[in-house]
């Protein structure tokens, strides 16, 4: 008899706020959480400091965060989370490196929310919503590369580009011919 269990990711229920102890990282000191990353694929690394695998994987993925800024792709953020028993070797993760550094304390609430493992790689869709994990003990650039690209929003969004409509979307790139305007003689919710 199989039995197939679905494991349903609401990570709103399960936002933390951790703070960024990276000071080469553009959000070093402040409280990151999945949900700032409105309109950015998030990759989430989980990983121990003191290790040597986990920090060839911060490495990794500080490279790959470079290759795809390279690529003029900017709406990717990658963070990293650790824990505080192995924080005396935090600069392991923070020395060359410019991702997001984050520590989570005992007793790992949000290690132990997400059900994440050493070396598990969460990535999160650009509206927050899961998208898929992996471990990631075993590089494989390209498959976390192809990961992301698949998870990008495409190129074309549909709604009203006028600045001037009650309803102007500013992420839309193709006008879908929904915009509305203000009209006294008619009300209007702009």
């Amino acid at each position: 008899l199989l039995s197939i269990t679905l494991i349903t990711f609401a990570f709103t229920q399960y936002d933390y706020f951790l703070q960024d102890i990276n000071s080469t990282s553009d959000t070093y000191g402040e409280n990151l959480s999945p949900g700032i990353f409105s309109g950015q694929v998030t990759l989430h690394y989980f990983g121990h400091q003191n290790w040597g695998t986990c920090t060839a994987r911060v490495g990794q993925l500080n490279d790959l965060n470079n290759d795809l800024l390279a690529e003029n792709i900017d709406n990717v953020k990658i963070i990293t989370i650790g824990k505080s028993m192995y924080e005396s070797a935090n600069s392991n993760w923070t020395d060359s490196n410019s991702l997001p550094v984050l520590v989570d304390e005992y007793p790992y609430n949000v290690w132990s929310d997400w059900g994440a493992l050493q070396r598990d790689l969460y990535f999160l869709y650009a509206d927050g919503s899961y998208g898929t994990h992996f471990n990631i003990t075993t590089w494989d650039y390209d498959n976390i590369y192809n990961t992301i690209m698949e998870m990008l929003p495409t190129d074309n969004i549909e709604g009203c580009t006028d600045p001037d409509a009650c309803n102007y979307d500013e992420t839309a790139t193709v006008d879908d011919g929904s915009c509305e305007y203000f009209n006294p003689e008619i009300m209007c919710d702009c």
